[in-house]
This record gives C-alpha cells, sequence and structure tokens, in this order.
C-alpha cells in the first residue's frame, strides 16, 4: 500500500508539473497524510502549497468555512459529499492553490453511525473550477490500513480528476464538434441535482466573488451562508 500511495503521488505529480499547477489539501481522517506522501517527493515546495489537517467539526468551520449546517443531524454528517467539497473549496480558496484535495471518513475501530461504518471515506477533488467527489467503503480494516487506503483513493481520484479534464480539454478543441459541458456555460449553476445518497458528484463550482460561500457556490445545495470569507 506504500508503494502504491508513492507511485500515485508521482503520477499526480507529472500531471501537475506538466500544467505547472499546484495542490493543496485539506485532511480530517487521514491526519496528514496525503500532505506526508506528496512532500515525500523531492522538490514538493514547486508544486505543494499547504496543508490542513482539520479533525474536528470546529476546526472545519473554523479553517476552512464548512458550514456549520452540514453537521446537522438532519443533513448529510461530517462523514459525507457535502463536507468533503465544502472542505476542498475552503483549502482551494484560502491557499490559492489550482487543486485541492480533501478527505473525510472513518478509520475506526470506532466511530460508526447509522448507515456509515468504519471504512467509509469521502473524497472531494476541485481543479480550478471543476469538483469531482466520490464514496468509497473499505470495510473494518485495521486503522492504519484503512487510513492508507483513504490516501490512495484520494491520489487516485485526485489523478482522475485532472485526467477528466484533460480529456474534456481535446474533446473542446476538437474541430466539429459541440463542447462538452458539466455544468451550464455561465458557471454557476451544475448540471444535476446533488443527491447526498449518491456514489459521486461532479460540476463546476461557481467562484464569483470572494464573499460568496460553499452553500452560495454550489447552488443546487441548500446550506445557510455562515461564512465571511474575509474574516
Amino acid at each position: 500500500m506504500v508503494e502504491e500511495a508513492a507511485a500515485l503521488a508521482s503520477r499526480l505529480t507529472r500531471r501537475l508539473r506538466k500544467r505547472e499547477w499546484t495542490v493543496s489539501t485539506a485532511e480530517s481522517c487521514t491526519g496528514g497524510l496525503i500532505a506526508s506522501i506528496l512532500t515525500d517527493i523531492s522538490g514538493a515546495s514547486s508544486w505543494y502549497k499547504q496543508g490542513w489537517v482539520v479533525y474536528t467539526n470546529e476546526s472545519k468551520v473554523r479553517e476552512l468555512g464548512v458550514e456549520n449546517s452540514a453537521f446537522d443531524k438532519g443533513e448529510s454528517g461530517a462523514v459525507s459529499h457535502k463536507v468533503a467539497v465544502q472542505m476542498a473549496r475552503g483549502a482551494r480558496y484560502k491557499s490559492r492553490s489550482n487543486v485541492a484535495i480533501a478527505v473525510t471518513g472513518i478509520a475506526g475501530p470506532g466511530g460508526a453511525v447509522d448507515g456509515k461504518e468504519v471504512g467509509r471515506v469521502h473524497v472531494a477533488v476541485i481543479a480550478e473550477d471543476y469538483f469531482l467527489v466520490r464514496r468509497m467503503d473499505f470495510g473494518e480494516n485495521d486503522r492504519l490500513d484503512n487510513k492508507r487506503s483513504f490516501a490512495a483513493f484520494a491520489l487516485r481520484l485526485a489523478i482522475e480528476a485532472l485526467d477528466r479534464i484533460t480529456e474534456g480539454e481535446k474533446k473542446a478543441s476538437a474541430p466539429k464538434r459541440k463542447r462538452p459541458t458539466r455544468a451550464k456555460d455561465s458557471g454557476d449553476e451544475i448540471s444535476h441535482d446533488l443527491d447526498p445518497t449518491s456514489k459521486e458528484w461532479e460540476g463546476v463550482i461557481a467562484w464569483g466573488s470572494a464573499k460568496r460561500t460553499v452553500a452560495q457556490s454550489l447552488k443546487n445545495v441548500d446550506l445557510a451562508s455562515l461564512t465571511d470569507w474575509d474574516e
């Protein structure tokens, strides 16, 4: 697993360097493991900007601007697409990096709740204005094994997100073909409803002004606008 993660980090690095992009991370359950794997690569300072370990709900709100309502019992909770994408959005906004990777999950052995067993993880990747969020269940493995699996999964999803962007660019530049879009051209709406039970979310974020919150950026999600990004 360690070798796999290192290989994935190397693949991601090559893609970042090719675009001259930077990446930042926001981690909960992995506790900085993704940042550690990325910065094991020599020269990481040229493409890795910064990272956050936000283990509590309060730190996610304070450091990354995740809305308090995302943690309500009636909402998706801390381990969810909603929280993951808000973490990634906050990390990308605050770091001014091109790409942000965020992860929230249940590494175990405790922490399971109704409908969410040990080994579940939600990862969000935002690259420029494109986002890809996916859930995976790894089962009740050893805590460290789950953390390593979560980190490798996050790196793999980041690679996939960049590859999807590249493929979209190729199709967009092809002659006599209509440009494929995942969202309306205005960039301020998502092409489908964001179902919290869905395994994957994909779309485009409308960044707008600096005061726009995650909730306002993801228009199809009904969240409270509680964050002032100028604070």
